[in-house]
């Protein structure tokens, strides 16, 4: 039986922090895919307020010691939302230019390693800006920064040959999920929104392809 497992990685959105389900998009996501067929474990690597330096001081220990020799292992990427915001008195967390730096140190490394997929960065949660995560703590964001990372990323995917869902440019058009950040809990979608997320990353073919059964060779008789 097929051993499939499969991290994924990054910050709060892949934790699905606001979730009134407590599942997020990766729950809803890998709810869908689950047969008897296979085995199938996913395991949540999202830290609520993480940037990439962080993500990237960590992945290879967390990752390494759940995705077990033998295994069909597996990570999907997804982070950057924590970079961007700007503590009000302090700045911008992580600079553009070292956000993709850390972003490519990452991507390339795991991508070596494993089959890999990057889901990109959600809209910006205008609606709730400026947020208060923490007493004495004060953040604020901009879309254009959020966008501005977003190609980046685009583009350091396609140089470096990694799967890269924009997420982001559907999210910004669709009424209800940007409506969810406004009934999460003032800084995340609810569920509604993670659900629309999860609707997205299943429609993609790269993803859809890591569940096709491979094809038993044929052989001809002469």
């Amino acid at each position: 039986m097929r051993d499939l497992r499969i991290c994924f990685l990054g910050d709060s959105y892949v934790n699905g922090t606001g979730d009134e389900q407590c599942l997020g998009w990766i729950g809803r996501l890998c709810k869908r895919r689950f047969t008897r067929q296979f085995r199938l474990t996913f395991y949540d690597l999202g830290i609520r307020g993480e940037t990439t330096d962080e993500i990237r001081d960590r992945w290879k220990h967390e990752c390494q010691s759940r995705l077990l020799e033998g295994a069909d292992n597996r990570v999907v990427l997804q982070f950057g939302m924590n970079d961007v915001a700007e503590i009000v008195g302090s700045g911008r967390r992580v600079e553009e230019d070292e956000s993709v730096k850390n972003a490519e140190s990452i991507a390339r490394e795991v991508a070596g390693l494993y089959p890999t997929l990057w889901v990109g960065l959600p809209p910006a949660n205008l609606a709730c800006s400026p947020m208060h995560p923490s007493e004495g703590m004060v953040i604020e964001f901009s879309q254009e920064t959020a966008m501005a990372l977003n190609q980046r990323f685009i583009a350091l995917a396609a140089k470096l040959g990694i799967p890269y869902l924009d997420i982001q440019t559907p999210l910004l058009a669709n009424h209800a999920y940007m409506h969810s950040l406004t009934r999460g809990d003032q800084m995340h979608c609810d569920g509604s929104g993670y659900e629309i997320i999860a609707d997205v990353v299943d429609n993609w073919d790269a993803w859809s392809n890591w569940f096709q059964e491979p094809q038993p060779e044929t052989s001809t008789q002469t």
